[in-house]
């Protein structure tokens, strides 16, 4: 006998769906993309730009598979592909560990570019990227995402959140540069990826607080809808 649907089985399910594409992108443009590099380190120069070239082939590869088979951009790879290039670009340009750790701190910089110019063209990073993080790019909860998506509140609240971590991508790219100035290689490496994650935690943690406030009665009205029960927005035919 098939089970009824109610919106702890539909929320259940969506999020099943969203952590495994999640999972998916972590497994190809984290964890595989350093496994590559790592295993190609030993066999070349330290200065050569091989092992991180042949890595960053996978978030390219990862990308090109959403667009073209899932009709999706896989954030995670577009970050991870970014990172890698920017990083590329900095030990061919250096002359200098100390210029190769300034470039590497454009990193965020160059992402803050990314993310301002999305609202420009109005295509906000962060519509996409929380279609990703709700979805797993599958493709029943894209439809409903891009059905919420479409109404205004929601395009106000993406771009608000997209100038946001522009500003604070700059503002990060700021204070990587000057611990790369101020401190010692060895203490960049410690200072820079604790600067890094603390930030970034507070940035998403604010993310979800910000888009849930200004969005979540979507959520209501899609477990409403499961029960056959109209919410407010269906109510109002919105």
């Amino acid at each position: 006998m098939k089970q009824p649907v109610t919106p702890e089985t539909a929320h259940s399910t969506n999020r099943a769906a969203a952590l495994r594409g999640l999972a998916r992108s972590v497994f190809l443009n984290v964890i595989c993309t350093y496994g590559v590099y790592r295993l190609l380190e030993p066999h070349f120069d330290s200065r050569s730009l091989v092992p991180l070239a042949v890595s960053g082939l996978l978030p390219l590869f990862g990308l090109i598979y959403g667009v073209v088979r899932q009709g999706a951009l896989d954030i995670i790879g577009l970050f991870a592909a970014e990172d890698i290039a920017v990083a590329l670009v900095a030990l061919c340009l250096a002359h200098s560990p100390m210029g190769a750790l300034v470039g590497r701190s454009l990193q965020n910089a160059v992402l803050g570019v990314l993310f301002a110019g999305s609202v420009l063209i109005k295509r906000p990073i962060m519509l996409y990227v929380a279609r990703q993080f709700v979805t797993g790019n599958e493709a029943a909860g894209k439809e409903r995402f891009d059905k919420m998506a479409a109404h205004a509140d929601a395009q106000n609240t993406y771009r608000t959140m997209t100038w946001i971590w522009a500003a604070v991508l700059f503002a990060k790219s700021v204070v990587s540069v000057v611990i790369a100035l101020t401190f010692s290689t060895k203490q960049y490496l410690i200072l820079s990826p604790l600067w890094a994650y603390s930030s970034d935690v507070g940035l998403i943690w604010w993310s979800f607080y910000y888009g849930y406030s200004k969005l979540g009665h979507y959520a209501k009205d899609a477990a409403a809808e499961a029960q056959g029960i109209k919410g407010p927005a269906m109510q109002n035919g919105t």
